[in-house]
């Protein structure tokens, strides 16, 4: 095997190594992935990675143009652009229910209070006590508006109401999903920024390398590539070795 044979097949094997991160990039922004990324800025090995990739693609040689890895790139990007568009509206969504909760959280105590001084809390707060989210303590107001005081359903029934209050004005569920939500775009838009200079420079390459012309006979579009010799020499030989590669890495996986 040649010299030149060598310096392919060693830029092919690190072609796919960073084409196996990006790889793991995606798995890690998937949506379903069970991975939390609400740490992700004290997430060392997940900025070495972004940053890993974004030099290799800012730097590496393209005579042979690695047009998977811009292909994967430019779906990671848009991906994440995706991702960003539809979080601002969950993230919308759970501020306006945590306010919403508050909310109600407020009219619940109020009505907590009528019931504690024992007044017709039922023709009063009527419309607000068929809201779903408190209907559930109808029984329980009636209970303290009627019951004696330090009786044990008394009691009973104030302790549920009062921690009812207290889940409505904290929304702790729904501030954890809104403190999520922010920290996945917030991973997005660096993943975003880091990557962006990157992508652009291959983009460029590739827009230099590869024309595009209109056909005089019609209408079609025709993708005209202007060959090297090497990249014949890549698409016959060195193609084949990365996927075996691959094959491999997956075996061992």
């Amino acid at each position: 095997m040649t010299m030149d044979n060598i310096e392919t097949n060693v830029q092919s094997i690190e072609l796919q190594k960073h084409i196996q991160k990006l790889e793991k990039l995606e798995r890690m922004i998937n949506p379903n992935s069970k991975k939390a990324m609400i740490l992700w800025e004290e997430d060392d090995a997940f900025k070495n990675l972004i940053s890993d990739l974004r030099e290799y693609a800012l730097n590496c040689d393209t005579a042979e143009f690695p047009v998977e890895l811009l292909d994967k790139m430019n779906a990671l990007q848009l991906d994440a652009t995706n991702q960003i568009t539809l979080s601002a509206t969950k993230i919308d969504e759970l501020k306006q229910q945590i306010q919403k909760n508050k909310d109600l959280g407020r009219l619940l105590s109020d009505i907590y209070i009528a019931a504690m001084a024992a007044e017709p809390i039922m023709s009063k707060y009527a419309e607000t006590l068929e809201k779903e989210e408190i209907a559930t303590m109808k029984e329980h107001l009636e209970t303290i508006s009627t019951a004696v005081a330090d009786s044990e359903e008394y009691l009973k029934a104030e302790k549920i109401v009062k921690a009812k209050i207290s889940n409505l004005e904290n929304s702790v569920h729904v501030t954890t999903d809104l403190e999520r939500a922010t920290s996945k775009v917030g991973a997005l838009e660096y993943i975003k920024a880091e990557l962006t200079p990157a992508v652009e420079r291959l983009q460029a390459e590739y827009d230099a390398k590869y024309v595009i012309i209109e056909s005089s006979e019609d209408t079609e579009m025709a993708l005209a590539i202007r060959k090297t010799f090497k990249e014949k020499v890549y698409d016959a030989i060195v193609k084949p070795f990365a996927s075996l590669f691959k094959k491999k890495n997956k075996i061992k996986e």
